[in-house]
């Protein structure tokens, strides 16, 4: 338990292995991360199926943004429910409600079936994938001491940014070697696994008066918290951008599948960020501080973006860019916990992880269209542009971070 932890903080290494070696948290690092595969995977794991189905990326895009959407719009609803009635009604039986939906569009998809049919079925996977990720978060200050809380959020952060290399990693292995409908199979059953383990050893009790009168907004009445998914929304949107500027870039030169690698090396430059900045408490002051400073070296950290002329240099400045992405994920898990209104801790880290779907989903969006008049260098000054802009939005109400 986390009260018979030593506040006194690590660093270094010493802070991930004192963080390792608190009671469960081990197993449940690694189930977390198995449960979230389907988030890593779902996404790219129905583009090729799809795709391999109706020839049509207009489609499997389509039904890759529905599968999207639902994993954002009923996100905070499940974690509401986890915070007022506990998680054993939410977790397994949703993964297995994931699980049956993606086997659903798979069996629709061979059958012949259209677009709008797949992307309900894909709806339906993403809309029910239980939100782990929010009650890990909301579970740490009950596994670790408050001084290594720090160290706990930087190590969640690298964990998802595992999931994002390994999911799509996974999805084409399976596709290629196994046909494109096995990536949705394995994504799904991942799920289910994960989960039912992750329940077995961190079930969230029931409130002590779930029918209590709360406030409508939930977790949104803290103005902390709102400040955060509001600033999170174009904080995130430099994913998304960077989504479309860097197979964009690998198609100026010759390669759009560049793409891939690429987003592989933004990825690993975070989680390098994340291990470095977890492993160091204060290291750039305190939370408050650390957020609107993170903000801006994320905005400077993308300038190399523009001038990259080659693809040895796109892979350093990809990776450079992804520097500070894992210590924005702990530095805003930070200041949240601290913020949490009572009963409402999973809910609050599920609007946090909504606010980077959306983003996400925008920055792509927004940039798009851009990259097909502009070239792919204006996909590179959006994402310059967003975080900056998060970032003036931070010190406008920089009084309201607590």
């Amino acid at each position: 338990m986390a009260s018979d932890t030593v506040a006194q903080p690590s660093h270094g290494l010493a802070a991930y292995r004192r963080v390792l070696a608190a009671p469960r948290v081990r197993s449940l690092v690694v189930l977390a991360t198995v449960a979230r595969m389907p988030i890593g995977m779902g996404a790219v794991a129905l583009i090729l199926f799809v795709h391999d189905q109706l020839h049509s990326f207009g489609s499997a895009g389509v039904v890759a943004g529905a599968y999207t959407i639902g994993l954002g719009v009923t996100g905070p609803m499940l974690a509401r429910l986890i915070d007022r009635r506990g998680s054993r009604l939410v977790v397994v039986p949703g993964a297995l409600v994931a699980f049956a939906a993606l086997v659903v569009t798979v069996l629709l998809g061979i059958a012949g079936a259209g677009t709008i049919p797949l992307a309900a079925a894909a709806f339906l996977s993403g809309a029910t994938n239980p939100p782990v990720g929010g009650i890990l978060r909301q579970r740490w200050p009950e596994l670790v001491g408050p001084g290594e809380l720090h160290t706990a959020y930087a190590l969640d952060a690298v964990m998802i940014d595992l999931v994002f290399i390994g999911g799509p990693l996974l999805a084409g292995v399976f596709a290629a070697t196994a046909g494109p409908a096995t990536g949705l199979i394995v994504a799904g059953a991942l799920g289910v696994v994960g989960a039912a383990g992750f329940a077995r050893l961190s079930t969230v009790p029931a409130g002590s008066n779930p029918d209590a009168e709360r406030h409508w907004l939930g977790a949104l009445a803290s103005p902390t918290l709102r400040l955060l998914v509001f600033s999170g929304v174009p904080m995130a949107g430099t994913f998304g951008a960077l989504d479309v500027t860097l197979p964009a870039f690998g198609a100026h030169h010759g390669a759009a599948a560049l793409g891939g690698p690429f987003t592989a090396a933004l990825a690993v430059g975070s989680g390098i960020g994340g291990i470095l900045y977890g492993s160091r408490h204060n290291l750039l002051g305190p939370p408050r501080r650390a957020l609107v400073a993170l903000g801006a070296l994320m905005a400077l950290t993308c300038v190399p973006l523009i001038g990259a002329q080659t693809v040895a240099e796109m892979f350093v400045c990809a990776a450079l860019a992804g520097i500070c992405v894992a210590p924005q994920v702990t530095v805003r898990n930070q200041i949240a916990q601290g913020s949490l209104i009572a009963g409402t801790a999973t809910e609050a880290f599920t609007w946090l992880t909504l606010a980077t779907t959306v983003g996400a989903s925008m920055g792509s969006a927004i940039v798009g269209p851009l990259v097909e008049v502009a070239g792919w260098r204006a996909g590179a000054v959006v994402a310059v542009a967003l975080p900056a802009a998060a970032t003036l939005v931070l010190l406008a109400r920089r009084d309201v971070i607590e």
